[in-house]
């Protein structure tokens, strides 16, 4: 599942912003940089937990130009477990919201083209999502309750499409870079659903991370967990890393609670159409508090 959200980040956005001459956050780890364009762009710096990105920004604002290879595969380690991969996500959405306050207010006032500084405004600030999200989240319950009492039906026809819309465009834009890896159609779509709950069960880990990058809350460096292993091999070595219970956790574990009993209230309302997009949330909150929870028993 993470591979398959790297895949669309390197395959489809990666892709499309090279040929279409628009800025792209090139990669600290996989990648070939040259010594002259690191120096000339002001090098590595630290006030940011993405400083690839910071310093990718830095050198197209001043014309040093990537190029993106996506028939150069470079092996790459994901995260061994739920916890690392929360680390990782929550690191590059609070490292891109510090790189947008630090460098877009240059871009827009750089002489690069408009279709430029307007993709670097909604890279840059795509990590805003997860506010909406919780936002979402926190009012299905009531909007619904208010909707059964009111008896008004009509506006579910409204709901509807617009669900199927979402929905259907993150779920092309997956199958997407499946398909251009080779996968038939069922390869290619058959882990999508769990994609699209994971993303939704980050939104407070990375709401939280968010809004630190907002009001400067400035925190170490936690790198992603390494073991050099795949497969089974990686699954044993990934307790050594522990787990820790915070808020998040118990907030996560909360919003399972709550949207298993508005799934409960839903099919007992007989709204069966809203069912699909009340699992999606429910299933995204209860994979990742339940899988933190048992992650920490183990290591103890």
């Amino acid at each position: 599942m993470q591979a398959i959200i790297l895949d669309g980040h390197f395959l489809i956005e990666h892709t499309a912003r090279n040929r279409s001459g628009r800025f792209f956050n090139f990669n600290g780890t996989a990648g070939i940089w040259r010594k002259k364009t690191i120096e000339a762009s002001g090098g590595w710096q630290g006030d940011t937990l993405t400083e690839d990105m910071d310093l990718s920004y830095r050198a197209q604002i001043k014309g040093w130009k990537f190029v993106f290879v996506p028939d150069v595969v470079t092996p790459a380690e994901l995260p061994i477990d739920v916890n690392a991969f929360k680390t990782q996500q929550g690191r590059w959405a609070k490292g891109t919201i510090q790189v947008a306050k630090k460098l877009l207010g240059k871009i827009l006032k750089s002489d690069t083209p408009l279709k430029v500084k307007l993709e670097a405004v909604f890279h840059l600030s795509s990590n805003f999502s997860y506010l909406f999200l919780m936002a979402v989240s926190l009012v299905l319950l009531p909007a619904i309750l208010v909707r059964l009492n009111t008896g008004n039906t009509n506006l579910y026809m409204i709901d509807i499409p617009v669900f199927l819309l979402g929905t259907f465009s993150i779920a092309y834009f997956y199958y997407t870079s499946q398909k251009e890896l080779g996968y038939g159609f069922w390869d290619s779509v058959k882990y999508i659903p769990f994609l699209m709950s994971a993303g939704i069960g980050l939104a407070i880990n990375n709401s939280k991370c968010v809004l630190e990058g907002i009001y400067g809350y400035d925190s170490e460096f936690v790198r992603t967990p390494k073991c050099g292993m795949t497969g089974k091999t990686a699954k044993l070595n990934a307790t050594k890393y522990k787990s820790k219970k915070n808020l998040v956790l118990y907030l996560e574990l909360f919003m399972a609670l709550y949207f298993t009993v508005l799934l409960y209230l839903t099919i007992r309302a007989r709204l069966y159409f809203l069912t699909p997009l009340i699992l999606l949330f429910q299933f995204g909150f209860m994979y990742f508090s339940v899988s933190s929870i048992l992650l920490s028993f183990k290591q103890k």
